[in-house]
């Protein structure tokens, strides 16, 4: 029904970009944090010392304090590369419930849709609902790759840049970017670079976390529930022969095994991947997604694939339990 324009738009690749910001750094990669403890940051390959820390991490881990999990979920969105497509000239996005995206990138058409809070695609079809599209609008045209993302969503639309928390004056966080994530990095940059520098930023008001005021504290039940789902997925289940063949190859259930709801995905050949379906995050209920083959959670937007392994954080740890046979 109608269109905004905004003129002047920079169209740039993210990782040559990142390329070259990062030149004269010394960077230090494949290091997961376990937790931080004041100025100590703990990785599963040492512990780093540092004046300031700043959780720029897509989504933050810690629970307490700052309570993001309170305030933000997460949501996933679908692209298609197409080529012999129309060439379009800027980038286009539609504002629609299911509104389509379009950005050229060299011979290639970018066509992105699809979105659903992380957790809720039980039926899956959003890849589907893109190849539809193409061939409706570019008959001709050939996908040639296809991906998904994944975005933080704050409660007001605005992402968190500033100060962790009230509790932990050194600790910083960029979070909540949604969709937006090269051009709020840019300005999370200028506002904890002025932060840490000690000097004044007219914008930080604007995305200050402490615009939320969360509970005075946290049950413990929370923290406790993470560990004990965890020690869970470590245990041996033997999953009983009649309930792996009363799921159809190429598919996943949820089935009960001596009381406890087990994850099953039957693969193609028969075999079977059997994990719990409580997310080691806060002990959610995880969900299949049938266009990753994945378990993910509608909560926090934690992701595991369907052997376990983690995925997207908040979640630390793996869901798995063993491989089952081909039956």
């Amino acid at each position: 029904a109608a269109a905004l324009r905004f003129g002047n738009q920079a169209r740039f690749h993210p990782l040559r970009f990142l390329d070259a910001v990062a030149e004269p750094l010394e960077l230090y990669e494949q290091t997961r944090v376990r937790d931080v403890e004041g100025n100590r940051v703990i990785t599963d390959r040492g512990t780093v010392t540092a004046e300031h820390v700043v959780f720029a991490c897509h989504y933050p881990f810690r629970n307490v304090p700052g309570y993001y999990f309170l305030r933000m979920h997460q949501e996933r969105s679908y692209v298609l590369a197409l080529e012999n497509a129309a060439g379009l000239e800027g980038m286009y996005f539609g504002t629609d419930g299911d509104g389509l995206s379009f950005r050229p990138q060299g011979d290639l058409l970018l066509l992105g849709g699809g979105g659903h809070r992380t957790g809720e695609n039980s039926a899956g079809g959003q890849y589907q609902k893109l190849r539809q599209a193409a061939r409706s609008f570019w008959p001709e045209s050939r996908e040639t790759a296809a991906w998904s993302a994944q975005d933080g969503m704050p409660l007001d639309g605005v992402p968190y840049i500033g100060r962790f928390s009230a509790a932990t004056p050194n600790w910083y966080v960029a979070t909540g970017f949604q969709k937006w994530g090269m051009t709020s990095s840019m300005a999370a940059a200028e506002i904890l670079t002025d932060f840490i520098c000690g000097r004044e930023n007219g914008d930080a008001p604007v995305f200050s976390p402490q615009r939320f005021h969360p509970f005075v504290s946290t049950p413990k039940l929370l923290i406790d529930g993470a560990q004990t789902v965890y020690s869970i997925a470590k245990e041996k289940l033997e999953i009983p022969r009649e309930t792996l063949f009363a799921i159809p190859n190429g598919t996943a259930a949820v089935v009960k095994v001596e009381g406890e709801k087990v994850g099953v995905y039957k693969t193609p050949d028969g075999g079977a991947y059997c994990v719990t379906v409580r997310c080691p995050h806060l002990g959610c209920r995880l969900e299949w997604n049938p266009a990753e083959l994945s378990w993910d959670c509608p909560c926090h937007g934690s992701r595991f694939d369907y052997t376990g392994k983690l995925l997207n954080d908040p979640a630390q740890t793996e869901i798995g339990f063993q491989k089952e046979k081909k039956q």
